[in-house]
């Protein structure tokens, strides 16, 4: 009797993953932009968003370098908020956020200082299909005196943007 129970257990568990569907969505970004003041921003993100049953994963990995005042600062991407892509009227508008960390000159590889400003940023890019690419991008380390806050709006010159979704049904 307890055989058959579990077996019907695991029927039902069964009969309910197999109506699950699974999304996922990977965006992969590198280049770089400039604004009109001549202000460039370096990028590289790679991350994926996977969506089971309202229940999201984010996993990814990216930076981004600008110059102020003549000094080269990066942030490098900690955790991943969200990740959104929507097609509005012929281009292609994909949104991450999430907590970076911010650094100077550069980062040792896939090490992080908990020295150093953690803040949250947003980026926004924008793939128009008559070819003038943006992107923009926020940095906030929060409120205070050694608060950094850092905003970027401006045209991608080179770079590829690849965003792809799957619906995966188990």
């Amino acid at each position: 009797m307890r055989l058959k129970a579990l077996g019907a257990g695991a029927a039902l568990i069964l009969v309910s993953v197999a109506c699950a569907a699974v999304i996922a969505t990977r965006v992969v970004a590198r280049g770089y932009a400039t604004n009109d003041s001549n202000h460039r921003l370096d990028f590289q993100f790679s991350g994926l968003h996977i969506n089971n049953n309202d229940n999201h994963r984010f996993i990814g990995q990216g930076s981004f370098a600008w110059s102020v005042n003549g000094r080269v600062q990066s942030m490098r991407v900690r955790s991943i908020n969200s990740i959104s892509v929507e097609d509005i009227g012929g281009a292609r508008v994909v949104t991450i956020s999430g907590t970076g960390q911010l650094g100077r000159w550069g980062f040792t590889p896939s090490r992080f200082n908990n020295n150093l400003v953690q803040g949250e940023f947003s980026v926004t890019f924008t793939d128009n299909s008559e070819g003038s690419d943006t992107v923009q991008f926020s940095f906030s380390s929060g409120p205070g005196m050694n608060s950094v806050q850092y905003n970027f709006s401006g045209q991608v010159q080179s770079g590829t943007l690849n965003a792809q979704q799957w619906t995966l049904s188990l």
